[in-house]
C-alpha cells in the first residue's frame, strides 16, 4: 500500500500536489429551483485562463469543495484539470440544505445506512456523473454543519463517519464561522472516528486561540480562509491567530485556503484578487513575516496533503 491524493485525473503522489488551496470552488453549475443567492462558476473559458495563471504563479492543486446536487460536475472539473494543469480533488457528501432544489435532495430523505452506501459508492466506483465517461473518484468527504449540532442532519454525519473509517478518507466540515466545534468533536470522538481525519473549515471566522489549540491538541486540522473578506476583518482576527498558532508550534495543523465560491473574487469572472493572490499575497506575506520555508509549504500545501493521503495499492 501507498499513500496517494485522488485527484480528478487519478491518484497523485502527495509531495507531487505542490501548492494546494485546501478549500475552494472551480465550477458550480446552476440549480435550478435551489437558493437564490447561491454562488455560481461555470464561464469555462474564463476559469481555464485564471487557472493557467494560478499554474504560471506557482500553483499545483485546489481542493474542490462542490457536491453532487448543488452544482457539482466531476467531468467539468476533469477537463478543466486537464485543459489548465492544475490537480483538482473533487468530493463526495453534502452541503448546507439550503443549496439544494426541494426536488433534487435525495440525500434528506435517507437513512443514515442509505446515505452511507450512496458515499461509499461514489468513492468505490465513481462519481455518478462520470460513470458513463471517463470514472472520477473523489478524494475526501465534504459535510457541512448547521450553527448547532441539534439543526444539523445527524444521520448525514453519522453516515460520514463511518465512512472515513471504513475508507481513510479525510472528512472537510463546512462549519457556520467556527460555531458549536466542540460538540462535533465530541460526536465524532463518540462515533469512533480519530480527529485525525477531521478539516474544520472556516474557523478564522471565530479567532479564539484557545479554542483552537485546544482543536489541533485533539488531533483536529483548522482551515482558514477569509483572506478576502474585509467583512471578517483578517488583519486583526486571521493573521494574528494564525501568528499565534505559527509561534505555540501548531503550523501543521493548520491548512490555508481562499473558498473562492464567488466569481466576484475571481480575476477573470470579477474584480477580485484572483487564484494567483493565494501566492502573491497570501504567500509573500508569509514570507515578510519570516515564517521559514518549511512552515510556509505545510501551511500552503504540505498539511491538508498529508491529510487527504489515503492507502491505495501499489501496481507492479
Amino acid at each position: 500500500m501507498i499513500k496517494q491524493i485522488i485527484t480528478v485525473t487519478g491518484p497523485a503522489n502527495p509531495t507531487d500536489m505542490g501548492v494546494i488551496d485546501a478549500h475552494s470552488h472551480v465550477w458550480i453549475e446552476p440549480v435550478p429551483g435551489g437558493h437564490p443567492a447561491a454562488p455560481m462558476l461555470f464561464d469555462e473559458e474564463e476559469i481555464i485562463s485564471e487557472l493557467k495563471d494560478y499554474v504560471a504563479a506557482g500553483g499545483g492543486s485546489i481542493v474542490d469543495c462542490q457536491p453532487l446536487n448543488c452544482g457539482r460536475d466531476a467531468n467539468q472539473l476533469h477537463k478543466l484539470s486537464v485543459a489548465s494543469g492544475v490537480k483538482i480533488v473533487a468530493c463526495t457528501g453534502y452541503h448546507l440544505r439550503q443549496y439544494y432544489a426541494d426536488d433534487n435532495a435525495p440525500l434528506w430523505d435517507m437513512t443514515s445506512d442509505e446515505a452511507r452506501a450512496f458515499f461509499v459508492g461514489e468513492i468505490r466506483n465513481g462519481l455518478i456523473e462520470t460513470r458513463n465517461a471517463t470514472v472520477i473518484h473523489p478524494g475526501f468527504i465534504k459535510i457541512a454543519a448547521e450553527a448547532t449540532f441539534e439543526a444539523s442532519p445527524r444521520h448525514l454525519f453519522e453516515a460520514a463517519a463511518v465512512v472515513a473509517k471504513e475508507t481513510g478518507y479525510a472528512i472537510e466540515m463546512h462549519t457556520e464561522r467556527g460555531a458549536a466545534i466542540e460538540n462535533f468533536l465530541t460526536f465524532f470522538a463518540e462515533q469512533g472516528l480519530s480527529p485525525d481525519r477531521l478539516v474544520f473549515c472556516h474557523v478564522d471566522k471565530r479567532a479564539d486561540f484557545g479554542l483552537h489549540e485546544e482543536m489541533v491538541q485533539a488531533g483536529v486540522m483548522m482551515e482558514y480562509d477569509t483572506f478576502y473578506r474585509a467583512r471578517y476583518n483578517p488583519e486583526d482576527n486571521l493573521w494574528p491567530l494564525l501568528s499565534k498558532m505559527i509561534d505555540a508550534g501548531y503550523a501543521d495543523r493548520v491548512a490555508l485556503a481562499t473558498d473562492m465560491a464567488g466569481g466576484e473574487l475571481w480575476s477573470t469572472l470579477g474584480d477580485g484578487p484572483g487564484l494567483t493572490a493565494f501566492m502573491t499575497r497570501i504567500g509573500t506575506r508569509l514570507r515578510q513575516m519570516g515564517i521559514e520555508h518549511g512552515i510556509i509549504a505545510g501551511l500552503m500545501g504540505g498539511n491538508i496533503a498529508r491529510r487527504l493521503s489515503v492507502d491505495i495499492e501499489q501496481k507492479e
